[in-house]
């Protein structure tokens, strides 16, 4: 009889085919619930045995030794380069990293794993993180309004919390910030008119290049499982990523077949396959060493850990 498992993630398109049963397993029986935000940690939640969970977080746990039950497990549900995630408003000067450099910068959560890279981004380019004015708050009206948001990070000096929870949007349009970090996209982001870009015109020549020098694509979130469950079921954690892995390149097969969804998706998947090995998003620890040295490493720099860990203290038990 197959394992039963329920797993929470976000809407990621590469499921379909694990929702639409073109991919299935001997082995597991897979329950995917879809969530619009990630929860905290599988250890504290009923209702699952694995979730998608944010690398920085999990990190930080790690760190701290509140990770009792949790098991981390080195395959990336989320990857993604960070250039693309700095966005200015239309009429900004601004156009390089290093013009950042004693500016006022808004963002949504201070830990998130996708901000810790973009700060490296600055790091790399010279602007240390004390440098700017850091203002934390909503996205836009439509997200939650959390009057704790990163609390244990405002220092009244160079992180700040918005006691309106005003939304950075709004701040950026308004001119009382220069730049946002954003991981997804307003809403309205791609309507004309919106009045917002990315910082650096060509960020994709910025990330392609980017990755000629790190070697590998940013790891933002992990997969999660309780330790007694895959204590009881030692197999589950490579069986379920096997299965995963499947319905992951069922999706991209689809893709280069069916290019016709927007007029140019074509074009990137062959820019795509030009700029990276096929490899790009490998499973396991040692594949992904390098990322996850200068994660921890960058976790550190930044303060998220009192600290300098590596990738094998993140992933001391072998699961698959």
């Amino acid at each position: 009889m197959a394992l039963k498992i329920r797993m929470k993630s976000r809407d990621w398109d590469f499921w379909t085919p694990l929702l639409l049963g073109d991919v299935t397993s001997d082995t597991i029986d897979l329950e995917l619930t879809r969530v619009q935000s990630l929860i905290d940690n599988v250890a504290d939640d009923p209702d699952c045995e694995a979730a998608e969970m944010s690398l920085s977080r999990y990190a930080i746990r790690r760190s701290a030794g509140t990770d009792r039950n949790l098991v981390g497990i080195p395959f990336f549900i989320m990857r993604g380069f960070r250039n693309r995630c700095i966005l200015t408003s239309d009429d900004s000067p601004i156009t390089t990293l290093s013009d950042l450099r004693g500016k006022r910068i808004g963002l949504s959560g201070w830990q998130d794993s996708g901000n810790t890279w973009t700060r490296a981004l600055l790091l790399e380019a010279g602007v240390p993180v004390d440098s700017i004015q850091w203002t934390l708050s909503r996205m836009t009206a439509a997200d939650r309004i959390d009057p704790e948001r990163g609390k244990q990070f405002w220092d009244d000096r160079v992180v700040f919390h918005d006691p309106d929870e005003t939304p950075l949007v709004d701040l950026l349009k308004a001119g009382k910030i220069d730049a946002i970090f954003q991981a997804f996209m307003p809403a309205d982001f791609y309507s004309e008119g919106y009045g917002l870009r990315q910082l650096q015109p060509d960020f994709v020549s910025q990330e392609k290049a980017w990755f000629g020098c790190a070697g590998f694509v940013p790891g933002i979130h992990i997969l999660a499982m309780k330790a007694d469950f895959i204590a009881a079921h030692p197999e589950a954690p490579r069986q379920l990523c096997e299965l995963l892995r499947a319905s992951q390149n069922l999706w991209l097969a689809k893709r280069r077949k069916y290019f016709e969804t927007t007029p140019w998706l074509i074009a990137d998947l062959i820019d795509m396959a030009k700029s990276l090995p096929e490899d790009w998003d490998p499973v396991g620890l040692e594949p992904n060493r390098r990322m996850l040295d200068e994660f921890a490493r960058q976790q550190y720099l930044q303060k998220l850990t009192p600290v300098q860990r590596d990738a094998d203290f993140l992933f001391p038990v072998k699961t698959i």
